[in-house]
This record gives C-alpha cells, structure tokens and sequence, in this order.
C-alpha cells in the first residue's frame, strides 16, 4: 500500500480538503482518494507531514499485511511508536502481522499561532465526561485546556445523509456554545473507503480518531480521545489506554482520558450539565441524529438517568418512562456491558428502586442462558457444513431481544 500524493483542495462553501491518493498493492492501477475536509478558515493548520495517513492507513495494512510506504516524511516519535503499537495488535489478534514502513523521518514542525487542545467530540457520554471534567482540571501540563471540539461527520452518521448530520451538528454547536468551547466539524470519506477492511470497534477506530487529531496537529498540542471502558473493564479495543497514546508525534500528544471511572459514574457526573442533558447523542443504531430510545445502548444510558432522577431533565430522550418489560428481554452479549448493568442494578437497590433492579436482574439471568446458546452458534458457525443452520438459527435465538 502506497500512499503517492498529498494535496488540498478547495471542497467549496468555504471548507477545504486534505486529501491522500492511495494505491493498494492488489489494484495497482487503481487510485483511491481518501479526504477530511474542515472549515477554510483552519487551513493553515493543515499537516504537510506523512502523520495523519501513518494514523488512519496503518490498521488497513496490518489486515491486509501489506508494507505501507508514505511519500510524506513522518515523525521519529511517531515512527517509533508504531512499532510497539503493532506489537500490541498481534498480541491481541493472532490474524494480524506486524508489517514494514517505509518513511522519511522529519520532527513535525509547529504552525503558527499559540497550541491549543482539542477534543474528539461524538455528544455522548464518554466525550461529554471528557470536556466537562476537563474545566476542572488544575495541571495544565498532564490535561491542558480544552479549546475545540472536533465533530466528524463519516464516523457514526453516514456521509449519504446530510440532513441527519446538520441536526447533529446544529445541537453539538450550541452544546459547544454553552460550554465556551468552538466546535470544529470535520468531514471524511474514510468509512466509505477500504480503511472498513480494518474492523472499525475491534481495531481500527482509535486510529481513525487520531487520524482527524493529526490532520490538524499544527495547531493542537494535545488532542483527547475519550475512553469507553474503564480500567476494570478493559478488553483488546479499537481506542485504548495503551494503544492511543502511541500515535502521539513530538508536537502533538494524543490523551486517552476517562479510563479512571465507570460508564454509570460519567452518566451522573454529565447529568448535572443541562447542556448535556439537552443534547446527549448515545445511539448509532439507526444512524441518525436521534436517539432512538428502543436500543440496548439507549436503555443503559436512560436506565442511569432514571436511577439517579435526572431522566425527566434530559430531552435528548424522548422516553421518560422506562418499559420495564422491556428492559427485561435486553440482550447482554458482553462481560463488560454486564458489568456496566450490574452497577446500575445495584445503584437502583441502594435508592430504592426495586423495580428497576428486578428488571436488570432477569435481564441479566436470561443474557447468560442465551450468551450459551450463542457461544454454541458461534462454535458451529466455524464448522464446515454447518454454518449456515448457525446463521439462522441466532435470529431465531434472538427473537425478540433488545440490542
């Protein structure tokens, strides 16, 4: 995999575009454009080095097993970075191979201006944490302040709808507004490219995520990613403790932040913020810039709200009031989502809700009995003739679960 050319180029409504031209060792005579695009009025800021592409294509040559040369120099920092980074991979993942880059190294010069700090901003409840509790932090020289909050449309709403992603963007910009940050939206085809060959939760997110940091690391010093898990939670990730600070370059550090507290914490901490409260946006189920108030990741987050009675202060749901029957037919596929609902259970029983934690308790109970039934789907799903009844048998396993 090659990258052969950068540029930028004008994307019209005052908005321009970094652009990479990619050739893939399998399609020699292809050219593939990969792009982030931003206001006009940050292209000074703009990176001339090889770091941002280093970011966002590496995961893709690690699944495909591919040497990944840049025809940008890339940062020693970074450069030596990596090579850890992709140790870390193959040791999570036996499929993966660690492969060659082929780079000049050149330290990443500084643009102009004073460093600033930005934030990767989706408007959920991991970000929200991050940016909130950030006002509050008093060493500026491990967290420094948070200036900008970067919005990517391509990520979790897709490039094909628009409107969705100007509804998202209008609530994040007041959001910002009111928490005396700027939001910065930031536009890439990358999901729409051949980086989705690289698994986007398992592997490939935290890098896509830098990527956008990095394409503007002229600017920034810092720039946060806010964790999903925390660190008594901790599986192999796409975004993680260890794996996210690695694609730090000598100007530009690259912050895991929030891996010190649990999902059910972060919820009531941002509870408090009515900016929050108006503009939450957990649910990617249906692509859109609601929350669709019927989804497993939906149900976590209001089940919190309720427990800790800020439910009916948060208009970013449009249900306040909880279907307990239904809470109890949510799907738990995951030890770390079960940990996540056992906190609440409990946190429903320490307030008195009882109710609540009767729900999450069956829930619960009928997640394990399922979670064997479709480990044994899975297994069967690895055996030669028998794939396919494994894939129509876990619909009818699942029927009328919550996920």
């Amino acid at each position: 995999m090659e990258l052969k050319r950068v540029f930028v180029e004008s994307a019209g409504a005052s908005r321009v575009r970094l652009v990479g031209e990619v050739i893939h060792d399998d399609r020699p005579r292809e050219v593939e454009r990969y792009w982030f695009e931003i206001p006009e009025r940050y292209a000074d800021s703009l990176s001339t080095s090889g770091n941002p592409w280093l970011a966002c294509l590496l995961p893709l040559a690690v699944v495909r097993r591919e040497p990944l040369r840049l025809c940008r120099p890339i940062d020693p920092v970074l450069q030596a970075n990596v090579s850890r980074l992709m140790r870390i991979w193959t040791g999570w993942y036996r499929e993966l191979q660690e492969v060659r880059i082929e780079a000049e190294q050149e330290p990443t010069q500084p643009g102009p201006g004073s460093p600033e700090a930005a934030a990767l901003f989706s408007g959920g409840v991991d970000s929200f944490f991050t940016v909130l509790r950030n006002d509050e932090a008093r060493d500026r020289d491990t967290f420094p302040a948070i200036d900008r909050l970067l919005c990517v449309w391509g990520f979790d709403i897709f490039l094909s709808t628009p409107e969705e992603f100007a509804r998202l963007r209008s609530r994040l910009a007041q959001a910002a507004q009111d928490l005396g940050k700027e939001l910065v939206d930031v536009t890439t085809n990358l999901r729409d490219s051949r980086f989705q060959e690289a698994t986007w939760g398992p592997l490939a997110h935290g890098c896509a995520l830098a990527s956008v940091g990095l394409m503007l690391e002229r600017r920034f010093r810092a720039v946060y990613i806010a964790a999903t898990h925390s660190s008594g939670s901790l599986i192999p990730w796409g975004s993680h403790p260890e794996t996210d600070p690695l694609l730090s370059t000598s100007i530009t550090r690259i912050i895991h932040d929030g891996i010190d507290v649990g999902r059910s914490e972060k919820t009531w901490y941002i509870s408090r913020s009515d900016a929050a409260m108006r503009s939450l946006h957990v649910c990617f189920r249906a692509r859109s810039a609601e929350n669709c108030c019927a989804c497993r990741k939906c149900y976590l987050t209001m089940l919190t709200l309720d427990v800790i009675g800020a439910l009916s202060r948060c208009p970013a749901f449009r249900v306040h009031d909880l279907d307990l029957a239904r809470v109890k037919r949510i799907f738990v596929d995951s030890s770390i989502n079960a940990v996540i609902f056992r906190e609440i259970e409990a946190r429903a029983r320490a307030v008195g809700r009882h109710d609540v934690a009767d729900a999450i308790g069956k829930c619960l109970k009928r997640s394990r009995r399922l979670q064997r039934l479709v480990s044994l789907l899975g297994w069967l799903n690895t055996k030669r003739g028998l794939w396919r009844v494994a894939r129509r048998l876990r619909p009818v396993v699942l029927a009328g679960s919550v996920r």
